[in-house]
């Protein structure tokens, strides 16, 4: 009889634990940009839609090859950009670097890094708290034309600016 009860107790209490842990689980997206709760008519809640809409409307910085230095046409996409910004002062945002694929990996992750900290701190001259940004290199890990071509390489000499609540 003892052991019925004890058995009984056991099963109840890892069913409440089991209950309870999943329970407090929250659900990630994948790309990890969208938290939990936006939109929910908070003071500065930021629909889904309208988050996307602002993401889709930030320009990509290019470089030119082996370089970090911004462009006139660099500087006009990051002043934009920081237009856009100051109209949302409650995003958070990650400013990515990318290169080409020539250079080694060690190089290309440096770069890259340096490429994201100079569209970083023209977006602080320009009223972007440093707080509100982080910077992250992917070297040349995420291509966006996998080919091997001088128009492609163009187009992977980034910065990305991503934005989340």
């Amino acid at each position: 009889m003892y052991n019925r009860h004890l058995i009984i107790y056991f099963t109840a209490l890892i069913f409440i634990i089991i209950l309870a842990g999943g329970c407090a689980r929250k659900i990630v997206k994948p790309d990890g940009m969208i938290s939990p709760g936006l939109g929910m008519g908070g003071p500065g809640s930021i629909a889904e839609g309208e988050l996307q809409g602002v993401q889709s409307s930030l320009k990509t910085v290019y470089f030119d090859f082996d370089n970090y230095s911004l462009s006139p046409e660099a500087q006009t996409s990051i002043d934009y950009n920081a237009e856009v910004l100051k109209r949302y002062p409650n995003l958070i945002v990650v400013v990515e670097g990318h290169c080409d694929e020539r250079g080694t990996a060690e190089y290309n992750l440096a770069l890259g890094e340096r490429r994201a900290g100079s569209v970083a701190e023209r977006l602080a001259a320009l009223g972007i708290p440093s707080s509100r940004m982080n910077t992250v290199s992917f070297g040349s890990e995420l291509p966006v034309d996998p080919n091997h071509n001088e128009e492609a390489w163009a187009k992977n000499r980034r910065s990305y600016l991503r934005v989340s609540k």
